[in-house]
């Protein structure tokens, strides 16, 4: 078997890379399902063979918890639900798909809820593998760049861990999927496949941050259609997390396989 290096990857709605910084996406604004073939200088999607992060905290908001004025999430003030705190109910990895019921014991204030957020911690554990033909290209605990090609599929995809930094990257450039004017170092209005979403670092306090200080990322979407509660809801919220990594090639061989955007949707489900 050959190792293969191949181009710096990407951004993850997170981007995440192993030399902890994130990189601005491919310039293609869709990135398709791979098609069992190599993609010629652009990317394509997988579903992972492992993904592990962990899942820190999700609240439901009437109002946008985290605007780009706040350093951190005001929860009270935007009259949001918690529906699962590692503090309280401990550590739970993020499942491809996942119910978080409503409090029974929360005084549920009537109104609209159109945001949900979520706080994962800042390290990101993937392994996965393509083939195309007769070859085969696995990841390797080296990163999404140093991913190993062979001819045959008994080869086990290894883990490789990823941290976020920078929305911006090394070079500070304006990232193409950042709404925000290209983004900040901490901060990105992220547009992928349609799918939108804020991604904000956090420090150890929850304070936004970027470099290597980052132990948290915060990603907040709107719920659609937003949601109606009082105190008599009962029900829960299934939220389904996508777990793709993105294959880069050239058309003669894979260069790199990374994490790709992170997403999630979620539906509420009525139990009246």
């Amino acid at each position: 078997m050959k190792k293969i290096s191949g181009l710096n990857f990407l951004l993850v709605i997170l981007t995440s890379i192993l030399n902890l910084n994130i990189k601005p996406l491919y310039s293609s604004s869709t990135i398709l399902n791979c098609s069992g073939q190599i993609p010629n200088k652009t990317a394509c999607l997988i579903e992972a063979n492992s993904f592990k992060v962990k899942v820190r905290r999700i609240d439901i908001c009437q109002k946008n918890p985290f605007p780009s004025y706040r350093s951190t999430a005001d929860y009270s003030g935007s009259k949001c639900i918690n529906l699962f705190n590692e503090k309280i109910t401990g550590q739970n990895y993020l499942e491809k798909s996942k119910k978080f019921n409503i409090p029974k014991t929360l005084f549920i204030e009537k109104g609209e809820y159109k945001y949900i957020s979520i706080i994962l911690e800042n390290k990101f554990i993937v392994s996965g593998k393509y083939n195309a033909g007769n070859y085969f290209w696995a990841t390797s605990k080296e990163g999404p760049k140093e991913i190993i090609q062979s001819n045959n599929n008994i080869y086990n995809p290894n883990e490789f861990t990823s941290k976020l930094t920078n929305w911006r990257g090394e070079k500070d450039l304006d990232n193409k999927y950042c709404e925000n004017n290209g983004g900040t170092s901490s901060r990105c209005d992220v547009q992928y496949n349609g799918f939108r979403m804020t991604g904000v670092g956090l420090d150890p306090d929850f304070v936004e941050t970027s470099g290597k200080k980052t132990k948290y990322m915060f990603f907040m979407s709107e719920l659609s259609p937003p949601v109606n509660l009082n105190n008599d809801s009962k029900g829960f919220f299934k939220i389904d997390f996508k777990k793709y990594l993105e294959v880069y090639g050239n058309k003669s061989a894979v260069k790199s396989i990374s994490i790709a955007p992170f997403q999630f949707r979620a539906r509420f489900i009525s139990e009246k």
